[in-house]
């Protein structure tokens, strides 16, 4: 019975010390930088750097200026293809639509016609 307290006492013991040493570390681990602001959904805020941001340290100077865009892949259409037409002027009869697109029902004033019968009866098998 001694022999079994007196394991237990040691293994405390060692317990007790690596608890110490754990807890001088976070001590000395402690972040030295500004704390982190989070928003109101708890997600974190940038820091504004106040100092005006710096060249390139291999050059000494600015950075290089940025490469101009690449053109677009042939068949991929432009920016200025995939803008939408401005809106007509109040007063103007709508445009009608381009061949081979349907045309854009107004969820304000929906068209209650019936589609069109291409052929044959709908119900037959």
């Amino acid at each position: 019975m001694d022999k079994a307290k007196k394991m237990a006492e040691q293994a405390q013991a060692k317990l007790d010390e690596a608890q110490q040493q754990f807890n001088q570390g976070q001590q000395q681990g402690e972040p030295s930088g500004p704390a982190v602001e989070y928003d109101k959904h708890g997600r974190p805020v940038p820091a504004t750097d106040p100092s005006p941001p710096h060249g390139d340290p291999v050059t000494g100077g600015a950075a290089p200026p940025e490469p101009p865009p690449a053109p677009p892949a042939p068949g991929v259409p432009s920016a200025e293809q995939t803008q939408p037409p401005a809106p007509p002027e109040p007063g103007a009869a709508p445009a009608p639509p381009a061949p081979g697109v349907p045309p854009v029902e107004d969820r304000n004033h929906p068209d209650y016609t019936p589609p069109t019968l291409t052929s044959g009866d709908p119900l037959a098998g």
